[in-house]
């Protein structure tokens, strides 16, 4: 991964990730250099349906979808903690 630099502002990675058994698509802004990653929104799959709001209410959102299908024991697609 890496990122670019263009007219004074840092551009970060967009990743995606599948949780709950591939029917939420989580789309997340990596962290770069000091500034932290945060989740920008999950979206239902099989209707295409996206959630939104702030970044720590996504959080909780995709913590409790992991919990519930049981992949809080695998090793997380994505931190929201910095990569310095």
């Amino acid at each position: 991964m890496g990122c670019l630099r263009g007219r004074g502002q840092w551009l970060s990675w967009v990743v995606s990730w599948l949780v709950s058994d591939g029917s939420f698509r989580v789309h997340a802004i990596n962290a770069v250099g000091r500034r932290k990653g945060r989740i920008l929104e999950v979206e239902e799959v099989d209707s295409g349906e996206r959630f939104h709001g702030s970044a720590r209410r996504l959080e909780r959102l995709v913590h409790t979808l992991r919990r519930s299908s049981g992949e809080l024991d695998q090793v997380p697609a994505w931190t929201p903690d910095t990569t310095s």
